[in-house]
């Protein structure tokens, strides 16, 4: 069974991929004919090192490892009404914190090392057939989708998207102006046989280009549990009872030198009922951002919210924003991603604390206000004579409510809600057509949300450090 939960949003035209394969990070080579089907393959071959230090906890050490994926698609264009897409990918022992890969030396057993095979498990990462007769068509099967900015719902992530089983049923108007979609999706799919913890969706989207400089966007989800909104769940039955919306609003657009972009995020109805009380969603969130265009690089600013609970809240509602989100990194590389967030996705309901379903990695902009300043360019580097892709960001968060992080000597409550200031690089080589290598470096100096401990040797957190690089062939 997949893992789930998370949440997002990205840029508001063509959300989906309403007209075709969602496939953002993998190309084609050349077709070869069969009969009157047309094939195409496609893959990629990454090896990565890592070193990642994300346990805050006083003096913990970091982890230190190389991982592998590989993934071959095959894609047949049977008529130019009917195409149909498979995907393969490894899986294996997970890396630390991961969510894919093969780490290097691990496998089933001793057999991973004997001559050198890697005995990981083949998982398939994409399988769809597309009908599109004209301005319309149907896209069923298991498919890589987004929504919006990616603030609410994405599983399609670059690194680590691993799909959704869904019907998507697409169209345009007006010579593609506009853009419409129904869908119905497995959204959440969990581990126990009764499917009491798998959550349905429902969704609609249109997107409208105005015009050159501005397209505008929006989206209603509708999530409900498999067993209905009052499902009077047991000890392993998952989501107690889940009757919910999301509403997302997007628009982006160019004044000049300027792009920006900006997205909110509305939810309502019953979050959780467990046939004692009831708890409504009320969370929201919201986004915008800009970077001006100097020519030969870009300056950029990010703000982002997401609503959170309030440490002495008394209504039981679920006010943290809920997102649905794969693992991959966002706007920073540790917040969130390699580590986890205080308390993200988190409250108390009924006096005890709420059902965590993500355990706040991977939380996105759940209970968490984010400021950065960015900076990007394309140069050509003096060594190889190809092209140089850096970005940096400077970040600082905060929980948008304060945290309970621990119980202070005289009993009472200790909240805070520094989450820390990151600083992030990444740097991406060109090296030939189809191979590129990259590095990712972050380090987050950790805030109060952090301290696990009133007073004492040992209860000030450590700085955060991750640091990874890879070479990857896509073909």
């Amino acid at each position: 069974m997949k893992k789930t939960l998370a949440a997002a949003a990205i840029s508001s035209a063509l959300v989906l991929g309403l007209a075709g394969v969602s496939m953002a990070d993998d190309t084609t080579t050349p077709a070869v004919a069969a009969g009157g089907t047309k094939i195409t393959l496609d893959g990629s071959i990454r090896e990565r090192g890592v070193y990642d230090k994300s346990n805050p906890g006083n003096d913990q050490p970091g982890k230190s490892f190389y991982d592998s994926r590989v993934r071959l698609g095959v894609n047949a264009q049977v008529s130019p009404e009917a195409s149909g897409y498979i995907q393969l990918e490894n899986q294996g022992g997970d890396d630390p914190l991961g969510h894919e890969n093969y780490t290097w030396g691990d496998g089933a057993g001793t057999a991973n090392s004997a001559g050198g095979k890697k005995m990981d498990t083949t998982n398939i990462r994409q399988a769809w057939i597309n009908y599109k007769p004209g301005d319309f068509g149907v896209k069923v099967g298991h498919q890589l989708l987004f929504l919006g900015n990616k603030m609410f719902f994405d599983h399609a992530g670059n690194d680590d998207g691993s799909g959704d089983d869904a019907i998507v049923a697409y169209g345009a108007l007006n010579g593609g102006a506009t853009n419409l979609a129904a869908i119905t999706i497995k959204f959440s799919e969990g581990a126990t046989a009764n499917s009491s913890d798998d959550i349905n969706g429902y969704i609609g989207v249109l997107t409208q280009k105005v015009n050159d400089n501005l397209n505008l966007g929006g989206n209603w989800t509708y999530l409900r549990s498999a067993k209905g909104d009052k499902n009077y769940p047991g000890t392993n039955a998952g989501v107690p009872g889940l009757s919910m919306s999301n509403v997302g609003l997007t628009a982006d657009g160019k004044v000049g030198a300027i792009s920006y972009l900006a997205d909110g995020e509305f939810q309502f109805g019953t979050f959780m009922d467990d046939g004692v009380k009831s708890s409504d969603a009320k969370g929201w969130a919201a986004k915008l951002g800009g970077n001006y265009d100097l020519g030969g690089g870009k300056i950029g600013l990010l703000f982002g919210y997401g609503s959170g609970t309030k440490s002495d809240e008394t209504d039981h509602d679920q006010h943290e924003f809920i997102n649905f989100l794969t693992h991959t990194s966002y706007e920073t590389l540790i917040g969130g991603y390699r580590a986890s967030l205080p308390q993200a996705i988190n409250g108390k309901y009924n006096n005890a604390p709420r059902q965590t379903w993500n355990g706040g990695q991977d939380s996105g902009l759940s209970n968490l206000t984010l400021f950065q300043v960015n900076g990007s360019t394309k140069t050509v580097c003096p060594l190889t004579g190809k092209d140089l892709t850096l970005f940096a960001s400077l970040s600082y968060m905060q929980t948008s409510e304060d945290i309970v992080n621990y119980i202070n000597t005289n009993g009472t409550d200790h909240t805070a809600n520094k989450v820390g200031t990151e600083a992030d690089m990444v740097a991406t080589w060109d090296l030939t057509p189809g191979l590129i290598y990259k590095i990712e470096a972050g380090y987050l100096w950790v805030g109060d949300a952090y301290d696990t401990a009133a007073t004492g040797p040992g209860s000030s957190p450590d700085n955060l450090m991750f640091l990874r690089h890879r070479l990857e062939l896509k073909f």
